[in-house]
């Protein structure tokens, strides 16, 4: 399982989205109805947001709409080479290593292997809390940050082993003082929990010394390399109601060390993924339900507009997106040749009715294909044998307007005397006869003056990824336990 690698809106304004999380309070709150109960809310940004820009290159940046999609293009390309590694090592079934002297290195794959850091949330830890620009990642197991960490105050002959491994480190210009806070609690490599969950999340299994901290050691894909410590921290966050609450024995990683360019700028990850340690998944399965939701408002919706990542299953009418039609469920499909993505079971592309004559194996996670929903990528993206058909298919229904040549998409052309309700009517058809039918704006996407359709192609075999803006104007609901995921309609207000 790669322990950081693939949420959540989209990517044209710079705005927030809201995270919800579904959460038991003191005994008072858990006599209250689920629709009366507060819930944390963090505040997470895009890459172009104005505070972003400020922290990653120190100054804000503005980029056209044109400039923007190359920048988009390029970051979802970057990210499916890391979705695709990722999958394609979890396919050779590795197994874990025996217990050695020397430390261990692992190449894994990273959201940010590529420059693939899409969505960025403030965040609290520690006892004073102390605040933090994380990146967002759905594929990410593990959250940790940039880190300072004393293991000893005058004599530190018995933490030397360990220190010998960190002695290089690098000064972080913002780390998580550990030491300044109350709630730093670190786990030992002598723990069950480090003997075992933790090697999960690539653990060093080598422990000369029990009462020495729980390390993970790794190298990325992309050239960077990691060292820290395991630990149980506290998260402060805020509740819709105005207040704060602290999640205490929350797991993080305390680095100290990362040589990655791509994190210059900002303070760790926050992982999302489908693990059972990630922030997403614990918080789910201990507060409300075992799952999560989101529902992303339209990209071309003003830049102070509001979407919803919900851990849990509140009502959703406290949150203002009901859905407007009922919610279809289709199968999940966790862990495996997906790792830690979430995978669905497509199995056929129609457009006005007709399904288009793609090979199965496109849709077959077991022969090099297979589908999974991503919201840290952008545009969606088809292999060779389904992009091609689907296209043929696109522009013999679009060739009555003028095509323009328009780098780096695919196909674009004049939105002169063209409107939505002239579109071909897609529809992705699932297992058990369910269907997606997203709104026109969602596949053929408005760039400048010109309107362009929103896929790319990919070599086969690789895996088909449907990216954020197909599914904007959805609420969609993830369950851990039953492995369904659920889509409805919504205006996501």
């Amino acid at each position: 399982m790669s322990p950081i690698s693939p949420l959540l809106i989209f990517f044209f304004f710079n705005f927030f989205l809201s995270v919800h999380v579904a959460f038991d309070g003191d005994e008072q709150q858990q006599q209250q109805k689920p629709s009366e109960m507060p819930m944390v809310k963090l505040d997470v940004m895009h890459r172009h947001h104005p505070h972003v820009q400020e922290k990653l290159y120190g100054e804000r940046r503005s980029l056209g709409s044109t400039d923007r999609f190359r920048d988009i293009h390029e970051h979802d390309h970057n990210r499916q080479r890391s979705i695709s590694t990722s999958m394609k090592m979890s396919k050779t079934d590795r197994q874990l290593p025996m217990p050695s002297s020397a430390p261990i290195q692992l190449k894994i794959s990273s959201g940010f292997d590529f420059g693939t850091n899409e969505y960025f949330v403030q965040f609290r830890v520690g006892t004073p809390p102390q605040k933090f620009l994380l990146i967002v990642d759905t594929g990410s197991d593990l959250t940790w940050l940039k880190c300072r960490y004393r293991r000893c105050l005058g004599n530190c002959t018995a933490h030397a082993h360990h220190k010998s491994r960190v002695e290089h480190k690098v000064k972080f210009d913002h780390p998580f003082l550990a030491n300044h806070s109350s709630s730093f609690k670190l786990i030992t490599c002598g723990s069950d929990f480090c003997l075992g969950d933790l090697q999960l999340l690539f653990a060093i299994p080598d422990c000369q010394v029990p009462s020495n901290p729980c390390v993970y050691d790794y190298s990325y894909i992309g050239g960077g390399a990691a060292t820290g410590l395991f630990a149980n921290e506290t998260v402060t966050v805020g509740l819709t109601n105005g207040k704060e609450k602290q999640l205490h024995d929350t797991l993080i990683g305390c680095t100290e060390l990362f040589n990655a360019m791509q994190l210059k700028g900002v303070d760790g990850i926050l992982g999302l993924g489908t693990g059972a340690h990630s922030f997403a998944h614990r918080a789910a399965l201990d507060k409300n339900g075992g799952g999560f939701s989101y529902c992303l408002i339209d990209h071309l919706s003003h830049h102070s507009a509001t979407s919803y990542f919900i851990l849990g299953y509140p009502p959703a009418e406290p949150l203002s997106v009901a859905p407007v039609g009922n919610m279809t469920f289709i199968n999940l499909h966790l862990g495996g040749p997906f790792n830690s993505y979430y995978g669905v079971g497509l199995i056929g592309i129609s457009i006005d009715g007709v399904t288009l004559n793609i090979p199965p194996r496109v849709w077959d996670i077991q022969k090099g294909g297979g589908t999974i929903l991503d919201s840290g990528t952008s545009l969606s993206m088809l292999t060779a044998p389904a992009f091609d058909v689907f296209m043929e298919a696109m522009v013999q229904k679009l060739k009555k307007f003028q095509q323009i040549l328009a780098d780096p998409f695919a196909y674009c052309f004049n939105k002169t005397h063209y409107s939505h309700e002239m579109a071909p009517k897609l529809r992705f058809h699932f297992e058990k006869g369910v269907v997606f039918e997203p709104p026109p704006k969602s596949y053929i996407v408005k760039v400048d003056d010109i309107l362009c359709l929103g896929f790319t192609s990919i070599p086969f075999p690789d895996t088909n990824i449907i990216g954020n803006i197909l599914q904007q104007n959805f609420l969609w609901q993830f369950d851990f336990f039953n492995k369904k995921v659920g889509f409805a309609p919504s205006q996501c207000i």
